[in-house]
């Protein structure tokens, strides 16, 4: 492994209780606002503390190539020594159909994931090699998850649309 190639995993869990807000009737330029009240999320201090974690992965200098995550330029490759004068541009997104689409074919131990789902619809991942999908991800929502020992490879990592199509940003290190 390599000792300065780390990826930080931080989660947060906020306790939130729904408060019901009275509005006041105005008229502004854009839209007259007409709601008695309004419900909004707050973050409670009833329960006393927060929760949340922050673990570091160790990751390999060397990555399977290019494709270990959706921001890279597939003209990269094709540019040699010179990929700083490439001015292409590329937005990192990956469509996704409800055909499985298997994120690489390398098959070292996967040591780190990010999925984020950018599109309007579901997509579910598989992670052994599109036998099942247990994770679900709704639109704007995402995941990410570390790899242990030689249990899951990183050509196992599966991802389609329960239905139509959407897009993804991706990440997946070894």
């Amino acid at each position: 492994m390599a000792q300065d190639r780390k990826i930080i995993m931080r989660t947060s869990v906020f306790p939130t209780a729904q408060s019901t807000i009275p509005a006041v009737p105005a008229s502004l330029e854009e839209y007259n606002i007409t709601k008695s009240s309004y419900n909004k999320n707050k973050v409670t201090t009833s329960i006393g503390k927060l929760g949340g974690n922050s673990v570091m992965t160790d990751i390999t200098s060397n990555q399977w190539g290019d494709a270990w995550t959706s921001f890279t330029s597939s003209n990269w490759d094709n540019a040699g020594d010179i990929w700083q004068n490439i001015s292409v541009s590329w937005d990192g997104k990956k469509p996704m159909t409800t055909t499985q689409s298997q994120l690489s074919t390398d098959s070292s131990d996967l040591q780190f994931c990010y999925i984020k789902n950018i599109g309007s619809n579901p997509i579910i991942i598989s992670l052994d090699g599109n036998s099942t999908y247990p994770l679900k991800l709704s639109a704007n929502a995402s995941t990410m998850f570390r790899g242990y020992s030689t249990n899951l490879k990183i050509n196992e990592v599966y991802v389609k649309t329960t239905t139509s199509t959407s897009t993804i940003e991706y990440l997946i290190a070894k």
